[in-house]
């Protein structure tokens, strides 16, 4: 199985291209508009810790799918075949993958490399996001939908996310009213 390394975020602020990310071996003239932040909670990120768990094909799939689709088109795929805004759920999009990492990166014009071959593996990764601030999405929960179809699992990924969300928020609230020493300026924090 592929490893993420350290993988903490995915694009404009990421730097150069890392985790799963740096096996795909392929340069980006610029860097992508959208910043991805895995949401953390009691020291886990747990849509990175879902990504670590996929087999190699589809670990290879949901890297590939955020760093190429996700970072570069942010909210923008809602407009597309790539997600939705979810529904009852203020703020939360579903981000849709449903391709092999080969697929993803000839959809993109990108150079595919020779270790990644087209799969005939079916792919149906969910991850549920928030965007904010700067252009950044917030990945706060992800499951494989080819393996829990039913509307069960989908509605329990959904107020986990909400779940999730509601948790960020607060927190962001709470470093906002934080005490500032001298010469220091108020304003959000990053997770």
């Amino acid at each position: 199985m592929a490893s993420c390394g350290d993988v903490r975020a995915i694009g404009s602020d990421a730097g150069a291209e890392s985790g799963c990310v740096d096996e795909f071996h392929h340069v980006l003239v610029s860097g992508p508009p959208w910043t991805l932040e895995f949401y953390e909670e009691t020291g886990h990120e747990p849509v990175l810790d879902f990504l670590r768990g996929l087999d190699e094909i589809k670990e290879q799939a949901l890297a590939s799918a955020l760093r190429n689709v996700l970072a570069y088109e942010g909210i923008g795929v809602c407009g597309s075949s790539w997600g939705k805004w979810v529904q009852g759920a203020p703020g939360i999009f579903e981000f849709r993958v449903r391709h092999d990492a080969a697929t993803i990166l000839r959809e993109r014009g990108l150079p595919v490399p020779e270790h990644l071959k087209e799969s005939s593996t079916d792919i149906l990764l969910r991850v549920f996001c928030h965007a904010h601030g700067k252009k950044v999405v917030l990945l706060l929960a992800g499951y494989d939908k080819g393996k829990e179809p039913s509307a069960k699992r989908q509605n329990a990924e959904i107020k986990r996310a909400k779940q999730r969300l509601t948790r960020w928020k607060a927190q962001q609230r709470v470093s906002v009213k934080r005490p500032t020493g001298r010469g220091q300026s108020r304003g959000k924090r990053r997770p």
